[in-house]
């Protein structure tokens, strides 16, 4: 302790203000001045355009050679399955154009048959009245009707599409006609001219003629099965 007692009288320090310490800005790095056109395009590898070029036609072409061949695989199949249909369609058309020939074949069968049955019943009934007539009106009148009935059973024959098939019982049963026209005829001169001699040739003609025309049918009936 000091003597003096001013000297020992506490003196208070006032604390200094504090200086805040200017930290200087870090300098901000200047922008580099854009370069020429020229000296860009020099930097650049000059293999990088091609090569891009030729990695697009690469892409492209492996593409464009898959599409073609997904392409070809669907044309070769759609081109078999055209050709199978084909022939499916020639194997069809053979068939339909059997099965007409065959139906065509039948109608003229059936019309053939049609026209026998009403023409050779008509002649079987005429030559039964013919037969059995006892006097010259009624027998004259039945050999008349024969007769036409018999000229119009042949001229239907004559007229109609005789299928292949009959084509021999169809010749058999047109001379079968033509020899009774041909003995009604004789029968009917001799009646109308009182020659009895006509009248027993003529019948006798008649009995050969539905006799060879009962052959003819019954050939028919063979060819038919």
């Amino acid at each position: 302790m000091s003597t003096d007692p001013e000297y020992d009288r506490v003196i208070t320090l006032e604390p200094l203000p504090q200086v805040q310490e200017q930290v200087p800005p870090e300098p901000v790095p200047a922008t580099p001045a854009p370069l020429p056109v020229e000296t860009r395009r020099a930097d650049r590898p000059r293999w990088v355009v091609p090569a891009a070029i030729a990695a697009v036609g690469l892409i492209a072409s492996g593409t464009l050679g898959y599409f073609f061949y997904t392409t070809n695989v669907k044309l070769n199949a759609t081109q078999a399955g055209l050709a199978a249909t084909q022939k499916t369609l020639h194997t069809t058309q053979d068939q339909v154009t059997s099965l007409q020939a065959d139906a065509a074949s039948k109608k003229r069968i059936a019309d053939y048959m049609s026209m026998y049955t009403v023409d050779a019943g008509k002649v079987r009934t005429d030559y039964e009245l013919v037969v059995a007539c006892n006097n010259y009106p009624t027998c004259r009148t039945s050999a008349q009707q024969a007769l036409e009935d018999m000229q119009a059973f042949q001229s239907d024959r004559q007229s109609a599409a005789v299928p292949a098939s009959l084509s021999a019982s169809d010749g058999q049963l047109g001379d079968s006609l033509s020899a009774g026209i041909a003995a009604l005829q004789e029968l009917i001169t001799g009646m109308d001219n009182d020659q009895v001699a006509k009248v027993k040739d003529g019948f006798s003609k008649l009995d050969d003629s539905m006799l060879s025309m009962a052959k003819a049918e019954a050939s028919l009936g063979a060819e038919l099965r």
